[in-house]
């Protein structure tokens, strides 16, 4: 029983940081208005996105990186970012790079 609590207890390991990146990709991509949107090509837009969205999982978590989420809360934090939306700032600046295209 105590090496189980300590199992759950340790940091993620591989497995669950690919399984929170992937989740983080996924939300980034959709935030952003897909691959082949002007948002997605904008490198400083989208690297301001994916912080803002591991920033949301630092917060929620109280750590200072999403690699120390322990192992039990890695489905909460696919939840965390599955919930996630953009602030209003990076959504108004999302929009107006998207919107740039259809001049």
């Amino acid at each position: 029983e105590d090496l189980q609590n300590f199992k759950q207890d340790m940091p993620i390991l591989g497995i669950e940081e690919s399984k929170i990146t992937a989740a983080v990709r996924k939300k980034g991509v959709c935030c952003l208005g897909g691959k082949e949107s002007e948002a997605y090509q904008d490198k400083s837009l989208r690297g301001k996105v994916y912080a803002d969205i591991y920033g949301q999982l630092k917060r929620q978590f109280g750590v200072a990186t999403y690699k120390a989420i322990k192992r039990n809360q890695c489905e909460s934090a696919v939840d965390v970012v599955e919930s996630y939306e953009l602030p209003l700032v990076l959504e108004n600046q999302v929009e107006d790079c998207n919107a740039q295209i259809a001049l």
